[in-house]
């Protein structure tokens, strides 16, 4: 069997520029970085992915999360994420760029790359109030990611799951072909993600995880 190897990127640049890793040398190619999936955890917030710190209106309610600054004092209410797991991606969230995500398929997939999302690495439930949904999110998957291998999201100033290259992730019920062609080959493919929080979801603590299957010989 020939299995290809995949490699995982994501754009820290404010430019929406395409990926130009090819397989050999360092996968950090201009704004691109490298994701390790053995080691490396993807913290999604809000405002703070800019890397500002917006100063909360109000002492309660909602708030986003914000990456915590190097700084000997902190603003309260605020709720802060340890910099050292986290991701500072600009060009991912509920926006048009097209080069955000990024997985380089060294060799050939005999079918679509998919992406999919589970509560875990066994891959076999979709439990988790993220991926289950509510009332509110109309019982769709929290997460929502769409293929930008071709184009960039359809609307400004962004996409909402309708179009038919989105989806809310769940499992394989719920889950996008990254190249939209039967098989995949050296060549890099790319998606935009987010996570939309309705106003009836609970206080929880979720880490589901994105998954890629695809079909070699």
């Amino acid at each position: 069997m020939s299995f290809p190897t995949l490699t995982y990127g994501y754009n820290h640049s404010a430019t929406d520029t395409p990926w130009g890793y090819t397989g050999t040398g360092s996968p950090t190619q201009g704004g691109w970085r490298e994701i390790d999936p053995l080691n490396d955890t993807i913290v999604f917030t809000g405002g703070g992915i800019l890397g500002t710190l917006p100063v909360p209106t109000t002492t309660s309610g909602a708030r986003d999360a914000t990456i915590k600054p190097t700084l000997t004092s902190f603003v309260i209410p605020q709720t802060y994420v340890e910099s050292d797991i986290m991701y500072i991606c600009h060009m991912t969230g509920h926006n048009v760029n097209r080069y955000a995500m990024a997985v380089y398929v060294d060799g050939t997939c005999t079918s679509d790359l998919f992406i999919e999302s589970w509560d875990d690495n066994s891959f076999s439930t979709t439990n988790l109030e993220v991926l289950q949904g509510t009332a509110n999110s109309s019982n769709n998957s929290f997460i929502n990611a769409i293929r930008t291998t071709q184009s960039a999201p359809p609307w400004s100033p962004g996409w909402d799951g309708s179009d038919g290259a989105a989806a809310y992730l769940r499992g394989t019920e719920d889950r996008i072909g990254l190249a939209n062609a039967s098989t995949v080959s050296d060549q890099s493919v790319y998606y935009n993600i987010y996570i939309k929080l309705p106003t009836d979801c609970t206080t929880f603590h979720n880490t589901p995880i994105l998954g890629f299957r695809y079909l070699y010989t």
